[in-house]
């Protein structure tokens, strides 16, 4: 069974496999440089053990279950394909502004193909059933937040979004609480020939590696909102 050849792997330790996932860790993983550089895949492991472990934490005798198919997947019924570029742009900008979808999930999925790609410093996910599943499960969203800055139209192909981030990573999945203080962000969203967003790609005013030694830096003290 398929591994994570960074993340300890013996019983009772940590995540055990991706096929079998035992009990979290109880005591954070070690934030050692040596440690932090082996995790070559950044905040991938994190995203995938989240995506992954959920369905087990209620039911810890069962099987690992992914959360969303492999390939393309329809997501939601009615796609818009032929709304007007500032349309597009006023549907995302609530997306981001008023449904903080990079914390929660909640974005518009008919103004998005379902064979999204979706680019960040740590990740590279193709498929907007997946990336929307995988963010409603990551992050708390009552204590995490997302402030647009400005949006708008950049090309007659290209939409680009500023905005700042910050946040609580579930308990439930993450029981040392890591916390994500505020950075900046910003988005290009490249429209297709359908009129659709084919391509979301992000940078941050934060490294990778400092992405990755958040997730995985304990909290102590009571959880309140960072921004």
């Amino acid at each position: 069974k398929a591994q994570f050849p960074c993340l300890p792997q013996r019983a009772g330790t940590g995540w055990s496999s991706i096929a079998g996932i035992a009990t979290p860790r109880t005591q954070p993983p070690s934030t050692h440089p040596r440690s932090l550089m082996c995790a070559s895949h950044s905040r991938r492991e994190a995203l995938m053990l989240a995506t992954i472990a959920a369905p087990l934490l209620s039911h810890p005798t069962s099987q690992a279950l992914p959360l969303a198919p492999l390939g393309a997947v329809q997501v939601g019924e009615n796609k818009r394909t032929g709304i007007t570029i500032q349309e597009l742009k006023d549907i995302l900008a609530r997306d981001i502004g008023e449904g903080m979808y990079f914390v929660t999930g909640n974005l518009s999925p008919e103004v998005f193909d379902d064979n999204c790609r979706f680019i960040d410093p740590t990740n590279d996910v193709t498929g907007l059933s997946r990336y929307m599943k995988a963010l409603s499960i990551l992050f708390d969203p009552a204590l995490s937040k997302v402030v647009l800055k400005d949006i708008k139209v950049t090309s007659p192909s290209t939409i680009d979004a500023d905005w700042v981030s910050a946040g609580w990573l579930k308990k439930e999945l993450f029981p040392w609480q890591p916390k994500v203080p505020p950075f900046e962000g910003h988005t290009q969203y490249t429209i297709g020939d359908n009129g659709l967003v084919v391509q979301q790609k992000q940078t941050w005013s934060i490294s990778a590696l400092q992405a990755l030694r958040e997730t995985f830096t304990p909290t102590f003290g009571p959880r309140e909102p960072l921004l």
